[in-house]
């Protein structure tokens, strides 16, 4: 059994608004639930899951709507009454997509790469042109 927590931390790069449509939506919840379920200030257990595979599923999905969510052993008592503050940091899953696979994410940023592809290609071609011409007189 697992317990997924949330602190109330963002990915990097996302803005609590924008996190809390995107809860909003995955949770099929309105923004103001979201706002008083999630963001109360002390970390919040979200869900109790039974396997391994159920929480990396939510983790990820949290993780996509730019909310961190910890995944913690349920099975472990934790000293002074809060789950949260005993967590075994070796036992925590905690993961923050990076700002180059958040980004690559959207399609503004996939359509530039594209077209930095085709330019490279283009221009990896035209000095290919030139080596071969520059070869072929000399």
């Amino acid at each position: 059994m697992y317990r997924l927590m949330f602190t109330g931390d963002l990915v990097t790069g996302f803005q609590r608004q924008e996190v809390i449509g995107n809860l909003a939506k995955r949770l099929e919840m309105s923004p103001d639930k979201v706002r008083e379920t999630f963001f109360t200030g002390s970390p919040v257990e979200f869900k109790t899951v039974d396997d391994k595979k159920a929480a990396d599923h939510w983790r990820r999905d949290f993780a996509d709507d730019g909310a961190l969510l910890i995944v913690l052993p349920g099975d472990e008592d934790t000293p002074g009454g809060s789950r949260y503050a005993g967590a075994d940091p070796a036992n925590t899953n905690i993961e923050e997509p990076t700002i180059a696979s958040t980004t690559a994410r959207l399609d503004a940023v996939r359509r530039r790469n594209v077209a930095f592809m085709k330019l490279g290609g283009i221009a990896g071609l035209i000095a290919l042109v030139i080596i071969v011409l520059a070869w072929i007189i000399g």
